[in-house]
């Protein structure tokens, strides 16, 4: 049996309401149900700050912590799957490789993640493999910071059975689009108040709903974005929803402003719920919603009211684009993306027992 130490950290950090902590959970109880591998969590205790001084506490914290973890569960291979890989592991390691945005995007906002990055950046390299969780993160990844492209393996992320059509479309008193995601400053949520906006203007009814930030800090950081947006009232920052399937289901649409991701989950969520999508054409949008969505010219908030118009005044045209996301979505699963982990460990750790010849 192979005994993979897995960093879980990012289910304990304040990431687990978050894309990350959605992946690590999925890829552990995925491995935990399997006979050929035995899982041995290791982390950090739960972070005590929120912010951005918080985060980097935590992550000197779990740097000190992380060698002892790995080394008393005596693994096979050793998967980092949060952000801050360690700087040496003396097993088979692979890598998770979510995105580097920092250093894709020219943001003051962004210095300090770009510092960070290029400190990590040689530890990547020194991994035995590195997962991208996308074609697009694995590119950047290669041209950034220097991975062996020999080593990088693109490994999508799934969706859950939970995010599913609903029996019967909701009704709701006020429509609304959906916007989901975690505070960033690349997360367009000023553009998507642009929309709201926008469309308010041209005298539809439609609310626009941000779901996502989990911490009170990042939720006043989208609540300052909103406040300085156009129309304000039309818009509703409700921060980390628990069950968030049946918003999604209600959803006119989801906008999917960001200007950067890595992979995008919020747009396969959607599309799993028959929810039609529309997305900036940036970074890995296009290869995650594909044709199962529109996809309008990155940061053309004119471009994306156009699009949503037909989906709001036609009837038809939203049930043609909610067959194609509900259709789109199917390329989307865990237990593949498990799967392709499990062979990956295998590989990386045959391939060492040929360099110990």
């Amino acid at each position: 049996m192979l005994r993979v130490a897995l960093d879980t950290r990012s289910l304990v950090d304040g990431s687990q309401h978050r894309g990350i902590g959605t992946y690590v959970a999925a890829i552990a109880a995925g491995l935990e149900a399997r006979e050929d591998v035995d899982l041995v969590r290791v982390g950090g205790a739960p972070e005590l700050r929120a912010g951005r001084w918080g985060e980097a506490l935590g992550w000197w914290r779990h740097e000190l912590r992380l060698p002892g973890a790995i080394a008393t569960a005596r693994p096979d291979v050793f998967h980092g799957a949060g952000q801050h890989p360690p700087r040496r592991v003396a097993v088979p390691w692979v890598q998770t490789l979510f995105d580097v945005i920092p250093l894709v995007r020219d943001d003051p906002a962004m210095r300090p993640y770009r510092a960070r990055w290029r400190r990590l950046a040689p530890r990547y390299r020194r991994a035995s493999a590195v997962i991208a969780i996308s074609r697009a993160a694995a590119a950047d990844g290669i041209a950034r910071l220097g991975l062996e492209p020999s080593r990088v393996h693109v490994v999508p992320c799934g969706v859950a059975p939970s995010f599913r059509p609903p029996m019967v479309r909701p009704t709701c008193d006020v429509p609304y689009l959906l916007c989901v995601g975690a505070w960033g400053p690349h997360k367009g949520f000023a553009e998507a108040a642009a929309v709201a906006a926008a469309l308010a203007d041209a005298g539809y009814p439609h609310r626009l709903v941000i779901a996502g930030a989990a911490d009170p800090w990042s939720v006043a950081q989208v609540q300052a974005v909103v406040a300085g947006a156009a129309r304000p009232d039309r818009v509703d920052v409700v921060g980390f929803v628990d069950d968030i399937v049946p918003l999604y289901q209600g959803a006119s649409a989801l906008i999917s402003t960001s200007r950067a991701e890595g992979f995008g989950l919020p747009a396969v969520e959607a599309m799993a719920c028959a929810t039609p999508v529309v997305a900036f054409d940036n970074t890995a949008q296009p290869e995650v919603v594909g044709d199962g969505g529109i996809l309008v010219p990155d940061g053309d908030v004119a471009a994306m009211v156009t699009a949503l118009r037909p989906l709001l005044d036609d009837e038809r045209v939203w049930a043609e684009q909610s067959e194609r996301a509900l259709a789109r979505a199917a390329a989307f699963d865990w237990g593949r993306a498990v799967d392709a982990h499990a062979e990956i460990y295998r590989r990386v750790l045959a391939s060492a027992a040929v360099d110990r010849r």
